[in-house]
């Protein structure tokens, strides 16, 4: 048996020897056609690097003795030989290095790298080296014929900056990439399921796997795409690639099939002896049957021999074999002990992973319990399995009970099975989802909930995970942000349309001062008996209409006339009482709710008479021809910000007390929409009207610094509510002087104003009062008339002119002369112009239209008045 042993060893041992001097035949020598300036290329870089994947078996690593081998290492050889070149073998780390080396282009090439094109913006390539197949692996007995569009939503891994990487990254974005940094990593996680695929070249896979001894993987389809491995250039390298493409086309087919024969020898996931291998075989098998004739022949001649020796021989024979036995023992206690370590260490192992899973969880439950929204996770059908102590606190159940509710009993939206399966549908376990439901509380009110769910996987089993938020402090911030938007555009309405009326009323009090003016001295100078008398009785009516109408429109744009006063509302009321009795229909009832000791209020009772007039009026023709009631209510309020929110404003008002008016009745009501235009001017539901008559309420309001509520429901009245400043204790009224009709005065007087028709209207009422009268039509030319005339003891001076307005023609009289006397006439309020010349020293205001009545109150109340110089 010894003898056999030795000489199947020999005969092994001939036949490598014989292979491996094959394999190491001469090579051809240098035959490539190089050009002068390929020549002339190669001597300006004598060193060219190349830095191979240092661990890319079959197709180029370095070995145990830190040789470059491999197919792309067999054919650059080849290539060396053919164009009679030395290439520098640098050895780094990894292939993420070498890439990292390759770009700051501290190596010139690369061994075997595919050509992709992201690899092309940063490389040059050769022509191909070695082509293999592409593979998708998996464990065994799943399914096969797979192509790459089936890994869609799958966990497959690449290699760090291999072929795959880049082009799964760039065209299946859906693929889940798991990156590893080797081959046998990728190959360890795919057999032990950690990732659902490998997808890499055919060679490469396979070499590794038999390396490894793994057995539990097959090939479970092919790549629509070929590995073409061909070596990478620096970029600015150009000339270098069409040298090695030279050299790489003068390598022959019988060449290159010798060295990738030598590597290459994949196919499936199933092993293939190579040739060495076959002839060592053949080799071995004639060694074998040499020995077996050997054998033969010495057993021939033992048995010739003497019985003696042949026992001899068999107890060296059994002495062998229990020396081998004995061996054996000894292979088989370490491999016990080896076993036992690995046993040992695979234990210690598990006891980490299931103390980190433990640790883990216990993070997890931490967190979900210390969010400070709701947090609920519930199975596919809605059941609830899990929820934090938020979610508790949110609802008002208990866990208990929690946990045996589903979705449906929570939300009051999705509040069915259809519904929750619905909405289900929509979620993803790659991406949240956020969208707005109500939630239902244990005592059955609800709340609006903002909610962001996805799917996971919670026990090994598909879930939903969602936090819920409460958002009724967001939704009510919004909702006061909408309100003040539209309190805001409505203010800018009225204050637009207030500017216009503004400007309207005091064109046409200019109008009206010269119709007005002309119509009463037309009177003061007719006979009683005349026929005219009368149609100039009614021009004066329609006029003073008109003048009404303006101050109407004044009283919108909240400059109408104001005479301030501490009164007493309830006195005011009680005085109104017949006149409101007269105003409204014989089927109407009116009653008084007047609380008692009252605060006064500063205001114009004239104008708060129109707003109870107006809401009293209103009332009665809302109730029409059926029986009714109209009540008015006074008290005071201490009014916070809240309710004046709710209040219909222009400007803001300070929280703090107010007194109220409150008109009430019981007539058919507003609907929102008509309800949403009272205050708009022009705006009228009835079948003749101006429009004007709340649009110059809530004027006169807003010029008070007050408010005004509106409560109203179609068929069930309405309710206005006027909210004014309270002030102190209510003022007795002042008396007034009684007219001086007979009162005339003397002198000169400067009247200002570029309108001709006031002009001449104040010139006859001027010389009806006893004056001499001179004109100018502007600032200017006012000026240049009181330098000329220095005997002028009164200037009559128009506000609104073009060139120079009265304010700077009345600064530039107060500089000429500091004692002149100035009466302002306006057709905007007197209110209004009095606010712009306090302790300026003006003489006196009077307010278009006037009347000779009112003019001649005017001049006389000036006679006694010194005008006051400023401080300045």
């Amino acid at each position: 048996m010894a003898y056999l042993r030795i000489v199947v060893t020999a005969i092994l041992l001939l036949v490598t020897m014989s292979g491996s001097h094959v394999s190491g035949a001469v090579q051809p020598e240098a035959s490539v056609y190089l050009t002068a300036e390929e020549q002339q290329w190669l001597r300006r870089h004598p060193v060219i690097k190349l830095a191979p994947d240092p661990d890319f078996k079959p197709i180029e690593f370095f070995d145990d003795k830190g040789e470059y081998r491999g197919a792309s290492a067999d054919i650059i050889r080849l290539l060396e030989q053919k164009l009679g070149i030395a290439i520098t073998v640098v050895r780094l780390q990894n292939w993420d290095e070498v890439m990292m080396k390759f770009k700051s282009r501290e190596v010139d090439l690369l061994g075997a790298m595919v050509r992709t094109p992201n690899r092309e913006r940063f490389a040059l390539f050769t022509d191909t080296l070695v082509t293999v197949p592409g593979g998708i692996f998996s464990r065994s007995g799943s399914r096969t014929n797979l192509t790459l569009n089936d890994l869609k939503e799958k966990k497959v891994a690449v290699v760090s900056n291999y072929a795959a990487h880049d082009i799964l990254k760039n065209r299946f974005p859906e693929i889940r990439l798991e990156i590893v940094p080797d081959v046998s990593t990728a190959l360890a996680k795919t057999s032990l399921g950690m990732v659902d695929f490998y997808v890499e070249n055919m060679a490469n896979a396979t070499f590794y796997a038999q390396e490894a001894g793994i057995t539990n993987l097959q090939l479970a389809g092919k790549t629509d795409f070929d590995y073409r491995w061909g070596m990478g250039i620096r970029k600015d390298w150009p000339e270098l690639q069409g040298i090695l493409n030279k050299g790489l086309a003068a390598i022959d087919q019988e060449e290159r099939s010798r060295a990738l024969q030598k590597w290459i020898f994949v196919e499936d996931m199933h092993w293939r002896p190579t040739r060495t291998f076959v002839i060592g075989v053949v080799a071995a098998m004639l060694a074998l049957l040499l020995a077996v004739a050997a054998y033969w022949n010495y057993a021939l001649k033992k048995t010739v021999r003497s019985k003696t020796a042949s026992l001899q021989d068999e107890l060296r024979e059994r002495e062998k074999a229990e020396l081998a036995l004995k061996g054996l023992t000894v292979q088989l206690e370490d491999r016990v002990r080896e076993r036992t370590a690995d046993l040992e260490r695979e234990i210690v192992e598990r006891i980490k992973s299931e103390q980190a899973a433990i640790a883990s969880e216990q993070r997890f439950r931490e967190l979900f319990q210390n969010v400070a929204d709701p947090v609920y996770i519930a199975d596919m059908t809605g059941e609830i399995i899990a929820a934090n102590d938020q979610a508790s606190h949110e609802l008002g159940f208990s866990r208990e009970e929690l946990l045996l509710k589903n979705i449906r009993d929570l939300d009051a939206v999705d509040d069915d099975e259809e519904k929750v399966s619905a909405r289900f549908r929509g979620f993803s376990p790659s991406s949240s989802v956020t969208f707005e439901s109500v939630h239902r509380r244990k005592d059955g009110t609800v709340f609006p909930a903002e909610v962001k769910v996805r799917l996971i996987d919670f026990d090994n089993r598909p879930a939903v995970i969602g936090v819920a938020r409460n958002i009724s402090e967001r939704k009510k911030a919004e909702e006061e942000r909408i309100k003040l938007e539209q309190q805001l555009l409505h203010a800018q309405k009225l204050e637009s349309l207030g500017v216009l009326a503004g400007g309207i009323a005091h064109d046409f009090n200019n109008i009206l001062t010269s119709i007005i003016g002309n119509n009463e001295l037309a009177l003061m100078r007719l006979s009683p008996e005349s026929p005219a008398l009368e149609n100039l009785q009614r021009i004066e009516a329609s006029a003073v209409r008109a003048a009404d109408l303006a101050r109407q429109m004044l009283a919108y744009s909240g400059k109408g006339k104001f005479v301030i006063e501490s009164i007493d509302l309830n006195r005011l009321l009680k005085e109104m009482g017949h006149m409101l009795e007269v105003a409204i229909s014989k089927r109407v009832i009116l009653r008084y709710n007047l609380a008692r000791e009252l605060p006064a209020v500063e205001v114009d009772a004239t104008q708060i008479r129109q707003i109870i007039m107006n809401l009293v009026i209103n009332g009665s023709e809302a109730i029409g021809d059926r029986d009714g009631v109209i009540a008015i209510s006074t008290g005071c309020l201490e009014c916070k910000e809240e309710y004046l929110k709710e209040a219909w404003l222009i400007d803001p008002i300070p929280e703090g007390s107010y007194v109220a008016i409150e008109v009430s009745d019981t007539g058919c009501g507003m609907d929102k929409a008509t309800l949403s235009r009272i205050f708009d001017p022009f705006f009228t539901t009835k079948f003749t009207g101006r429009g004007l008559g709340m649009a110059a309420v809530l004027g006169i309001v807003r010029s008070h610094k007050g408010a005004i509520k509106v409560y109203s429901e179609p068929g069930r009245g309405t309710t206005f509510k006027v909210l004014l400043p309270a002030g102190g204790s209510p003022a007795e009224a002042a008396g007034t002087e009684p007219e001086a009709d007979a009162w005339r005065g003397q002198g000169v007087v400067l009247l200002v104003d570029d309108e001709e028709a006031i002009r001449t209207i104040g010139t006859e009422f001027l010389r009806e009062l006893g004056f001499e009268v001179i004109t100018a039509r502007d600032g200017c030319e006012a000026l240049e008339m009181y330098q000329a005339h220095r005997d002028i003891a009164l200037v009559l001076l128009d506000l609104t002119m073009p060139h120079m307005d009265g304010e700077q023609c009345f600064l530039e009289l107060r500089r000429i002369d500091p004692a002149v006397k100035v009466i302002m006439s306006s057709g905007f309020s007197e209110h209004e112009v009095s606010r712009k010349f306090v302790g300026k020293g003006l003489a006196g205001l009077i307010q278009k239209p006037y009347k000779l009545s009112g003019l001649r109150s005017v001049i006389r109340a000036s006679e006694s008045a010194r005008p006051k110089t400023d401080s300045g």
